[in-house]
């Protein structure tokens, strides 16, 4: 497993920064190792180092800015799960397993549920601070080379959120 600075997350990198459109890489403990510029612009969550499963589960800011918060924790913890079926488990998975377990009544319930399967496509929305809402389609993208990661791709699904992507472009 390469670490944060290895070859496959300088590659990661490299394949993120080619995106016009949003798009970040993550590794088996959910943590995001690379990142557009774009992709923190659309939110904090989408920026190098950030734990999607703690900013899903223990950001309470979380569940206001994020339409369908349900839907999404549900999806976390499901990418969580299967992360654990694909991986080994490590010192690292138990930590991160106990603190959200400890820490978020949300977390325990999804995770004793059992959660399916994660999607690797769907639709989020998104309450961003400059510029309103946006309805992002996104899709996991996996190569064959990197297994580590998961890369994540995110499109504008309607012309206001078009509009509004290219508008924090420009704030750049």
């Amino acid at each position: 497993m390469d670490d944060q600075h290895g070859p496959t997350t300088t590659s990661a990198q490299r394949f993120v920064d080619a995106r016009t459109e949003p798009a970040i890489a993550f590794d088996r403990h959910l943590d995001v190792v690379a990142a557009n510029a774009i992709a923190g612009a659309v939110s904090a969550s989408l920026t190098v180092g950030t734990n999607l499963a703690r900013f899903t589960f223990l950001n309470p800011y979380v569940e206001d800015s994020v339409e369908g918060w349900e839907s999404e924790a549900h999806r976390t913890a499901a990418a969580l799960r299967d992360s654990l079926d694909q991986h080994d488990e490590d010192g690292r998975f138990r930590a991160l397993l106990g603190e959200l377990m400890a820490r978020s009544n949300a977390f325990a319930l999804e995770w004793a549920a059992g959660a399916g399967r994660a999607p690797t496509e769907g639709t989020t929305t998104v309450e961003n601070p400059l510029v309103g809402r946006l309805v992002l389609r996104w899709e996991h993208v996996r190569r064959p080379e990197d297994l580590e990661h998961v890369l994540v791709v995110w499109s504008s699904a309607d012309a206001d959120t078009a509009e509004r992507l290219e508008a924090l472009r420009r704030a750049l």
